[in-house]
Formats: C-alpha cells, structure tokens, sequence
C-alpha cells in the first residue's frame, strides 16, 4: 500500500464528517489514489467504525455522456447501485433506488429528475444505515462547466445529511482556481479545512512500486539495482513505470562484474525512451512560466522567487533540505536532467552545443547545424545527457550500436562515428573545441 499519509488524512476527513478535496497534476496518481479508499482492505486498515457502516462509491466524471446536471446525477446514481450491488445491499433498497434511478434519467417532467435524486440519496444515506462517500474524480471540467445550482443543490444536500453523506474531489488545481461565483464558493466552503496537495511520491513508496514491480515479473533485484531506479525516476508515477520496463528489458540482472556499464546502459535507454520523454514533458507543460522559471533557477542554484518556490514545495514536485528524506517527495535524476536541459535553451548566451531532445535537432553557437544520421544523432544525445564528462568506447557501442554489437564495432568504427559528427558540430574540426577525444578513456562534449 503507497500513499498511507495522503489516505490517513482522507480518512481522518470523512470521519469527522467533512468533506476533503485532492489536488495533483495529472498522472500523479489521483485516479488510483481513490479508488484505493473503496477497496476492503484498506477500509479495515484505516477506519476506526465497521467497514460495513461505510459506502464509498467512485464517480468517474469521464463516464458522464454530457456535461449536464443530468448526466452526473445518472453517473453518481449509477455507480452508487454498483457499488449497493458488490456489497450485497437488500433487495428492497435496491430496488427502491433503481426506481430513483429510472425516474433520473426518463423523468415524467423535468422536474423530476433532479427530485428523484434528491429522495435516491435521501433514501440511501436513511435506509441503509451506512455513512455515503462520494468520491468525484476527474471533477475540473464538469465543476467548471454546470450550472452552480447544481453544487448549491450538493451543498444543501450535504447540510441536510450532515454525517451521512460526505463527498470527496479529486482534482488538478485548486476548486477556488477553477471558478469563482457565489454558488460554487458556497460549495467550495465545504472543502476548507481539508485540502491536500499530491505529488511525487516519497522514497518509501517509491520503493514499494519496485517491489510490486518485480513480484508481478516474478524477478528478484539486487538493493543497488533498486536504488539506481528510484534515483533516477524518483516518485513520479509515470516516469517509475516507464523506468522500471526498461530497466528491466536492458540492465535487469547484470552480473556484478559488468554492473556499472548495465548501470549506464540504462540510464542512457532511459534517455531514449519515448514514455519517459512524454511523461517529462506532459509534467512540464502543466506548470506556469514562473514555475518553470522557478524550477530552473533552482536546480542551478539560483535565488528565485521565495513564493513560487513554496508552491512547488506544496505541490510535492520538490523535497526540502531538512526534513526526513524517506518521507518526503522523490524527485529523480531524469525529471532534474529534463529541466537543466530546458534551462540550458533558455540561457541567453547561445555559446556551446545544444541538442532539442523533443524536436531531434542540434544547435552549435546558436546556429542549428545539418540534419544528423541516424547514428550521428544518438552519439550526439549520449554525449549531450552527459555533458562535460567522458563517455566510454563501451558506453558508445551499448547506446547507439546496441549490447548484441559490443564485439562486432571496433575503436576505428567508433573514431569514424565521432569523425564525422565532429565534423558536423565543430568550426574547425582539426581544432575542436567541443567535442574532445581524452586519449585512453573515451570522448567528452564540453559546454
């Protein structure tokens, strides 16, 4: 189980009979997050109460056909009698609210509908005797597109029914950052005192991922093979899933001996991997310029804005300095290499080499240089992912030839390559200047 702080706290909420809203950036998890809480297990876990006098029920908003009053009343309906149905609710509850239910969605007259879901929850939250906990997923664009009668219509329900019915949100931004007018804040009073920011998660989880990961592959990782991968995509959720499939399909297993160039080989393959560069970037897009802006001052050792800074923190996209570290976010090399390399594009010097990873072109002194070979290209994004150290002739082979070549390509192969590439990147290749050959040891491209 991941996550026990972010589900005590949601726990704690609804025991107290108050309503909690979740925040993360998407693909941090949220989804997963909520649908945890409906699980048994983790009922009997976190609740003090019978898990029985409880009846959490998951409301994907994405299943809303439209984005009407209607249409969320059916999809909470709906999922509720799934949820009465899994739990083997009596035939006479059940079908009194599937009556409710058909009355929603083909009303006699209009007004019916939203009555006949007033009376559906009503009826659950009096005759069952259990405690209702709407969990709202996906809930940005359906809270930010309705009429605000329907939140002043949830807000009343919820004053009627006061402990019986709770709801929870899961959303990207704050609800008071998504709309303001006077009947969503009445709505929005109701989350208050219980908001909570998801993100990266921390070291101890991260490393319960690992574990999951390689019980479900039925392998068995060595404690530094384990440590490499939370180092390197820390606890994003996307990036540790993409990390952990390469890493299994080009390091897993190494032996000792050859364990540090395996080590390389993947780091490298991490840099190539297509979903590891979709998940960085879908991460970066989400963040304002000053966050942007923030992030890179920051992973260079700039003073920034103490403000922004704070938000980040709150958002758990940065660890502090002071605090446990196994409590705290992960934040991965491969999530910090990505914003180095954005602050590098964003340097006003234009001085140096520089590869566009996203857009597979290289810059030399601000100038973009001729298309590169296939070849050429992933010598040139070795080297760049490793900027002012050396690269290895093993490391050359392994990343742009591949591991089934390391006895087939020579050193006068691999000095062609470099030739030509420098040929390409240099003024003056008889004088380079960037890409440099340390004799004995390998090659290093200096910013």
């Amino acid at each position: 189980m991941i996550r026990n702080q972010d589900i005590r706290f949601l726990f704690d909420a609804v025991s107290a009979a108050e309503c909690a809203s979740i925040m993360g950036l998407s693909n941090m998890g949220k989804s997963a997050l909520a649908r945890e809480l409906c699980t048994p297990a983790v009922q009997r876990a976190f609740l003090n109460e019978r898990s029985d006098d409880w009846l959490f029920v998951y409301v994907d908003c994405n299943l809303m056909p439209e984005r009407s009053e209607q249409a969320l009343h059916e999809v909470i309906l709906r999922t509720t009698l799934e949820a009465m149905r899994r739990s083997g609710a009596q035939d006479g509850v059940m079908a009194r609210l599937e009556k409710l239910y058909e009355q929603v969605i083909q009303p006699p007259t209009p007004l019916r509908s939203p009555l006949a879901f007033n009376d559906a929850i009503n009826f659950l939250c009096d005759e069952s005797n259990r405690r209702l906990v709407l969990l709202f997923d996906e809930f940005d664009d359906p809270f930010g597109k309705l009429d605000g009668r329907t939140f002043l219509n949830l807000r009343a329900m919820k004053d009627q029914l006061d402990a019986t019915l709770n709801y929870v949100t899961f959303t990207e931004q704050p609800l008071a950052d998504i709309r303001t007018d006077r009947e969503a804040t009445e709505f929005i009073e109701l989350f208050a005192l219980h908001a909570r920011w998801i993100g990266f998660l921390n070291h101890a989880d991260a490393r319960t991922v690992v574990d999951e990961f390689t019980a479900a592959n039925h392998v068995t990782w060595q404690a530094d093979e384990i440590d490499f991968v939370v180092a390197q995509a820390g606890g994003h959720p996307g990036l540790l899933q993409g990390a952990l499939a390469t890493f299994l399909r080009v390091a897993a297993g190494a032996p000792s001996s050859t364990r540090p160039q395996a080590l390389s080989v993947a780091r490298q393959s991490f840099d190539d991997d297509a979903m590891i560069r979709h998940e960085c970037q879908t991460l970066w897009a989400q963040l304002s310029a000053a966050e942007q802006a923030e992030l890179m001052a920051h992973v260079n050792g700039e003073a920034g804005d103490a403000a922004v800074l704070g938000q980040l923190y709150d958002k758990r996209l940065l660890a502090p300095d002071d605090e446990d570290a196994a409590n705290q976010p992960a934040v991965g090399q491969l999530w910090l290499t990505f914003i180095k390399r954005h602050a590098l594009t964003q340097q006003k010097s234009e001085r140096g080499v520089r590869v566009d990873v996203d857009a597979g072109e290289v810059y030399v002194d601000g100038r973009r240089i001729e298309q590169l070979t296939d070849l050429e290209y992933k010598l040139a994004l070795l080297l760049y992912g490793r900027l002012n150290k050396i690269v290895d002739k093993y490391a050359i082979v392994t990343h742009v030839w591949g591991e089934n070549y390391l006895d087939a390509v020579d050193d006068a192969r691999i000095e062609k390559l470099v030739s030509r590439l420098r040929a390409k990147l240099e003024p003056d290749a008889v004088e380079p200047k960037y890409l440099l050959t340390v004799r004995g040891r390998g090659y290093r491209l200096v910013s």
